[in-house]
């Protein structure tokens, strides 16, 4: 480009042709390019190649601009990928998710993180399974940036006497989310993760615990009554009151639930749920 040309108004205009949707000629003469540098003036200082146009030449960065945010996008969504298809899943991607929420960060870590919003807002066959389907993606996703948190042991829990169970409270790990969906979407994404057959979309209510152990993320399904405990125990509940609140809840069950809690409790410690036991 010739040198008359201000450097930062060259770095505006190539941004928005090269993250602008569409063909290379609709990012040339889009708003925003035009607005930076007229057609005529852009085409006459970009140089042409033996075999390439100057229109050509950008096209292959854009070209490589919108594969990478594809493939960056599939890392995080291959459940959402799977069920769409690869070209409908780009096309998604690459046409309307980055039109609609563009990336404003230097990485893509976080590009995908309106995702389940704009798949709420489609009209896109099995939206509703594709809506709980990317809000576990997401979850996983984010699970891997939370802080590391340090993690009660058996031994810690042996420590605590009988008397101060009733008033203590279990702090869980910062890499810990629960999710309720309306689908069976941990079973098809296992099987996606494992490249097994799919099992059928169905509507199921599930409930999730999706934490991180020694570096890894895991995601386990949970019974309504474990859910209910837990999340009281997460949202830092007494161990008596969270309880309570269970049997309330559960009135029928009550007799079940007294065998299975401390079944359920050593489970929930073996899997690093809680990094520490507050006494009052």
């Amino acid at each position: 480009m010739e040198n008359n040309i201000p450097l930062t108004t060259i770095q505006r205009w190539m941004q928005s042709v090269i993250e602008h949707p569409g063909t290379n000629d609709e990012a040339w003469n889009s708003e925003q390019a035009q607005k930076e540098l007229p057609f005529d003036e852009a085409y006459a200082n970009v140089l042409p190649s033996k075999t390439l146009t100057p229109v050509e030449r950008i096209g292959i960065y854009r070209k490589m601009f919108f594969l990478r945010m594809t493939e960056s996008m599939a890392i995080d969504y291959p459940g959402v990928k799977n069920v769409l298809g690869e070209f409908e899943f780009d096309r998604i991607v690459a046409e309307e998710y980055v039109k609609k929420f563009p990336s404003h960060s230097y990485t893509l870590n976080h590009l995908g993180r309106y995702f389940p919003q704009f798949i709420q807002e489609t009209d896109l066959r099995n939206k509703a399974f594709l809506y709980d389907l990317s809000r576990l993606e997401l979850s996983i996703t984010n699970n891997m940036d939370a802080e590391e948190s340090p993690i009660v042991h058996q031994q810690e829990i042996a420590s605590v006497q009988p008397d101060q169970w009733e008033h203590a409270i279990l702090i869980p790990i910062a890499a810990l989310e629960m999710l309720e969906f309306d689908h069976n979407v941990c079973e098809y994404l296992d099987a996606v993760i494992e490249e097994v057959t799919v099992p059928e979309i169905k509507n199921e209510r599930t409930f999730v615990v999706v934490y991180r152990k020694t570096y890894r993320t895991y995601w386990d399904i949970l019974s309504s009554q474990q859910y209910f405990l837990l999340s009281a125990l997460v949202s830092r509940k007494t161990f008596s009151e969270s309880i309570a609140l269970l049997v309330e809840q559960f009135p029928d069950s009550q007799e079940e639930l007294q065998q299975k809690l401390f079944e359920w409790f050593n489970e929930w410690v073996s899997s690093g749920y809680f990094s520490k036991i507050k006494l009052r």
